[in-house]
């Protein structure tokens, strides 16, 4: 009983990593077809100067989410997650630290790039949350292991070659 115990626990492993590993695969494919869409759209525009400007925006907007987005991450909002799921904080908190991220960028963005932003794509604003919300699902889905909480793994059971690690995903 216990053989087929483990081996059952070791399929549920294996089919939730083909699962994050299929999930990451159509991420990434969503994102380059944003990219191809964000490429199109600039190259619409006539003024070469304008045209490297606006790229120039928004590369520096990207890796500026990139990097608030990727600390934001790694210091509060996997724990904060745990807490909210276990009912030791509220959602609200997690949409603060959203809040905290866009302030940051925005307040980092000259106002220039921010105008040509929203000359060309409509709303500086609006860029700017969806470029949080992808760049925070990028995150989780290169490193689907940091989203994963004990709560998922607790009673799996994995021989790691040093002995069973109960609940890790070695």
């Amino acid at each position: 009983m216990e053989v087929i115990m483990q081996m059952g626990n070791e399929l549920l492993v294996n089919l939730l990593v083909g699962v994050l590993s299929v999930l990451a695969a159509l991420a990434i494919c969503g994102v380059q077809k944003g990219i191809v869409y964000l490429k199109q759209q600039t190259a619409q525009l006539k003024d070469d100067g304008l045209r490297a400007t606006l790229d120039s925006a928004l590369e520096d907007v990207g890796r500026l989410a990139e990097v608030t987005v990727g600390s934001i991450e790694q210091t509060t909002a996997g724990v904060l997650r745990d807490a909210v799921k276990l009912g030791n904080a509220n959602r609200e908190d997690l949409v603060a630290l959203s809040k905290k991220a866009f302030d940051e960028i925005k307040a980092a963005v000259t106002p220039e790039a921010q105008e040509i932003i929203t000359r060309q794509l409509g709303s500086f604003d609006d860029y700017l949350e969806k470029l949080i919300e992808d760049t925070v699902r990028k995150i989780k889905n290169e490193s689907p292991y940091l989203t994963l909480s004990n709560e998922l793994l607790g009673d799996i059971v994995i021989d790691d070659g040093k002995g069973k690690a109960a609940g890790s995903a070695v």
